[in-house]
């Protein structure tokens, strides 16, 4: 599910909040992989250990863009 912050809330730190909420939530831990992808926010999920896939080349996709 896409995640954002509107823009008349961002530069609160809210983004920053929200990944060490979700990355520190005791559920989550133990995952061997977290994903994501983003247009803008390379810089903001490097700070967390997110980096680019060594592969791309071996994931794929089904996209329904909405109708």
């Amino acid at each position: 599910a896409d995640v954002f912050v509107l823009p008349e809330h961002r530069g609160q730190g809210l983004s920053k909040w929200m990944l060490e909420t979700i990355m520190q939530y005791p559920d989550l831990q133990g995952l061997r992989r977290w994903s994501l992808a983003t247009l803008d926010a390379h810089t903001l999920y490097a700070q967390y250990g997110f980096e680019p896939l060594p592969n791309p080349e071996r994931w794929m996709q089904i996209y329904t863009p909405y109708q």
